[in-house]
C-alpha cells in the first residue's frame, strides 16, 4: 500500500509527537508498505529572514536530509511542499494519514478526493486553532486514532463515534535498564527541560532547589532543545539536543525521573524513563494517567504542587526498597502493556481495513 503521512513543517529538534509519526513510518515500511512523509514547510526557516528562494532551497535540502535526532528508514520518502513537483512525488497514495490539526486543513487542499484517510490525534491542539476549528476536524469523516483515554472521550463526545485507541508504545529493545537499580547514584534525578508553560518546568526546578538543600550531594541531569538557562546551577548537567542513545544513558545513570507537567496529552519521556528502570515521580496530569499508577509504578502528586514533588522524591531517596519496587514495576508495566508490535498491528489494520 502507498501511504502518505501529512505533517507540519520539518523540525530540527526532538519532538514526542513527531517521533511517534517517524516510528510508525519506519515500522510500516518494514512491513512492505511504500511510505512517504509530506512536510508543509511554508513557514519553515521564516524567522531567519532570508530571501524566499534561499529559504525554499534550504527547506528542501534539510527535509531530504531528514531529522538529525531520529534515524528514519532510508526507504521512507521525505517530501517538502517547497518542491515545485511535490504532488507528483507524493504520487497516488492509497492512504493519507493526517498527524495534526494544521495538517488536516493544509492537506485537504490537495487530498480532498482521496477516500481512505486517517487522523492520528495525539493531543487537544487548541493552541494552533480555535476550539471550534479543532473539534470540526474530528467530524470530517476520517478514521480517528487517539493515543489516550481522555482524548477518546473528547473525540467521542464531538463525533458520536468511538475512535480507535492506540496508546503510544516504547521500543523496549532500546529503552531498557542497563545499569542495575541498586547501582545507580542514590540522590540523582533526570528531567526534561522545556520552556512551554504546560510542561511545568518551573515547578520541577523549584523542587530540585529545595531537594538540593536536603541532599547536598544531589546530582541532576537535564536535557532539552533550548539553550542552557542562565539560572541553572553547576550541579545541573545539561545536554542540548540529546540523541536517543544519550537520553537512554541519562535515564540509566539516574535513580528518579522528575516530571511536573501541568497539561500534556501523554508524556513520552516519563514512559521512556520508566522503561529504563528510572523511578517516575510526576504530577498527576491527565496524560501520565495513561501509563502511571500512584504507588504501583510511579509516585504522583497534584499538578503545581511543589511540596508533593519534593515529598515523593524524598520517599524514594530514603527508601531504597520502595524505589526499586517502583522502578521494577515501571519496567514490567511498559513491557507488558505498551508493545510496539501490537500497536503497529492495530495501526495498520485501521489504515488497511478501516478498523
Amino acid at each position: 500500500m502507498n501511504i502518505c503521512f501529512v505533517i507540519n513543517k520539518m523540525l530540527q529538534h526532538a519532538s514526542g509527537g513527531y517521533k511517534m509519526v517517524f516510528e510508525y513510518a519506519n515500522r510500516l515500511t518494514e512491513r512492505g508498505h511504500s511510505v512517504s512523509i509530506l512536510f508543509f514547510n511554508e513557514y519553515f526557516l521564516k524567522k531567519y529572514g532570508m530571501p524566499e528562494w534561499v529559504r525554499r532551497k534550504a527547506a528542501i535540502f534539510l527535509t531530504h536530509i531528514g531529522p538529525v535526532w531520529f534515524k528514519l528508514d532510508r526507504k521512507v520518502r521525505l517530501i517538502s511542499t517547497d518542491e515545485n513537483d511535490f504532488m507528483s512525488k507524493v504520487g497516488n497514495p492509497d492512504a493519507i494519514i493526517y498527524t495534526a490539526v494544521e495538517s488536516v486543513y493544509n492537506g485537504e487542499k490537495y487530498f480532498k478526493d482521496i477516500k481512505n484517510k486517517t487522523y492520528f490525534i495525539q493531543g487537544y491542539e487548541n493552541w494552533a486553532v480555535s476550539d471550534e476549528k479543532l473539534v470540526h476536524t474530528y467530524s470530517m469523516g476520517f478514521k480517528n486514532i487517539v493515543i489516550s483515554e481522555w482524548l477518546r472521550g473528547i473525540v467521542s463526545e464531538y463525533t458520536g463515534k468511538e475512535p480507535v485507541l492506540i496508546k503510544n508504545p516504547v521500543d523496549v529493545e532500546c529503552y531498557r535498564p542497563v545499569i542495575p537499580y541498586e547501582k545507580r547514584k542514590k540522590h540523582s534525578i533526570s528531567l526534561l527541560y522545556n520552556q512551554m508553560l504546560v510542561k511545568g518546568f518551573k515547578y520541577a526546578f523549584e523542587a530540585i532547589k529545595r531537594l538540593r538543600v536536603l541532599y547536598p550531594d544531589l546530582s541532576v541531569k537535564a536535557f532539552g532543545t533550548g539553550k542552557r538557562p542562565d539560572c541553572f546551577p553547576d550541579y545541573i548537567q545539561y545536554t542540548r539536543y540529546a540523541s536517543q542513545k544519550k537520553t537512554i544513558e541519562i535515564y540509566n545513570l539516574t535513580s528518579i525521573f522528575l516530571c511536573a507537567s501541568v497539561d500534556e496529552g501523554y508524556g513520552l519521556t516519563g514512559l521512556e524513563a520508566m522503561a529504563c528502570g528510572t523511578a517516575l515521580v510526576s504530577t498527576s496530569y491527565k496524560g501520565v494517567l495513561e501509563y502511571a499508577s500512584d504507588g504501583m509504578n510511579a509516585l504522583l502528586s497534584p499538578v503545581k504542587d511543589v511540596n508533593g514533588l519534593v515529598r515523593n522524591v524524598q520517599r524514594l531517596f530514603d527508601d531504597d526498597d520502595l524505589r526499586i519496587r517502583i522502578a521494577r514495576n515501571g519496567v514490567e508495566s511498559v513491557r507488558k502493556n505498551l508493545n510496539w508490535e501490537k500497536a503497529v498491528d492495530k495501526f495498520e489494520s485501521v489504515i488497511v481495513n478501516g478498523r
